[in-house]
């Protein structure tokens, strides 16, 4: 009941424009990551400093109670001390849902975490992003598929008398468009929700800037042919089920709006941006930035309280730059606006795509 009721406290004070304390924070734990994806900028990233543990409970110690914390990399189970930080979450935040996005390499330091603290509350993501050797390819490491596989296969088994959930998200590029409809068979002969995603250009978070915000919703990685579009669109569109009623409103709410984007050029449905309002993102080396797509940091909580940063005298600057900003279209920052502003009840009456 505490949940629902924050959940609609947020929704009023969002579509009110009072600034909430944030109720769902994205740790990115971690620059740190086993593999070299060919679409991904971190490993060119030449500072890769991040917090201590003890840097990190404290900051959480900060942040008091959330509804959601979404742990993230990098790879997070690159980190030792990663079982002591969600259980340290746990304790002081005592979040409804802890999601942790994961490559899936690390199979037995997975799957022994997952037995160790797996509940209800947790909510497991493996990348795939194509079936066997094209996976490898595009992650730039031979075997990667496999450890990926079985880690979800071994998470699967453990779900039913743990009672987490376990996903799949894919990156889409150039490079994988005719492993979409692979994927969904995997997916649903393991009984899992399937989660897309465009591959961008941006070069979100990796350099500090004070200069402008985005000035469209997309900009892909690879150049995409009208074609290519459409069979991407037609891919998303036959993956009609979900098995998790709250996952599949969100995939519902956000495969629409990327058909609709990609096809017709038409921003519906849309949703305000939540975040520096009911969203807090963490950098590993304790740095707030505006979102995942701006390289601008707003704070450092290794040296401010979050009410220092939240409710200071420069942060107007910034949300500004969030009201003016055209929006994205990514499921990381789709999610958390569609929640925190209750336009993802209009998932219940979309159609199924």
């Amino acid at each position: 009941m505490k949940l629902y009721l924050n959940l609609l406290k947020h929704i009023l004070f969002n579509n009110l424009n009072i600034i909430p304390t944030p109720s769902l924070c994205t740790f990115l734990v971690t620059w740190r990551c086993e593999l070299k994806c060919y679409m991904c900028r971190i490993p060119g990233l030449k500072d890769k400093s991040e917090m201590d543990t003890s840097q990190v409970k404290a900051i959480f110690n900060d942040l008091n109670t959330l509804d959601v914390v979404r742990i993230t990399g990098g790879e997070p189970f690159v980190r030792e001390d990663l079982p002591e930080i969600v259980q340290h979450i746990i304790r002081t935040s005592n979040p409804s849902t802890i999601m942790i996005n994961t490559n899936g390499f690390q199979t037995s330091k997975i799957i022994d975490f997952a037995e160790a603290m797996g509940s209800p509350r947790f909510h497991f993501r493996i990348s795939l992003d194509a079936v066997g050797e094209r996976h490898d390819e595009i992650r730039c490491l031979r075997g990667a598929f496999q450890r990926a596989y079985d880690t979800l296969k071994g998470l699967v088994k453990l779900r039913e008398g743990l009672g987490f959930c376990v996903g799949v998200n894919i990156t889409i590029t150039k490079r994988n468009i005719d492993q979409i409809e692979p994927l969904q068979r995997l997916c649903q002969g393991l009984g899992v929700d399937l989660q897309y995603q465009m591959a961008r250009d941006d070069r979100y978070l990796l350099e500090p800037n004070d200069g402008d915000f985005r000035q469209s919703e997309f900009s892909f990685f690879d150049p995409l042919s009208e074609e290519e579009l459409a069979e991407i669109v037609e891919g998303i569109s036959r993956d009609t089920r979900s098995y998790n009623f709250k996952e599949g409103l969100v995939k519902r709410y956000f495969n629409e709006g990327l058909r609709n984007r990609l096809l017709y050029g038409k921003k519906t449905p849309n949703t305000r941006c939540v975040a520096l309002t009911s969203h807090i993102r963490i950098l590993p080396n304790g740095e707030v930035p505006i979102c995942i797509h701006s390289n601008t940091r707003v704070g450092d909580l290794t040296k401010q309280s979050l009410r220092e940063i939240w409710f200071g005298k420069g942060i107007e600057h910034y949300r500004e730059m969030v009201r003016n900003c055209p929006g994205c279209w990514m499921p990381c920052e789709v999610a958390p606006n569609a929640i925190y502003t209750g336009s993802i009840l209009r998932a219940l009456f979309l159609r199924t795509v």
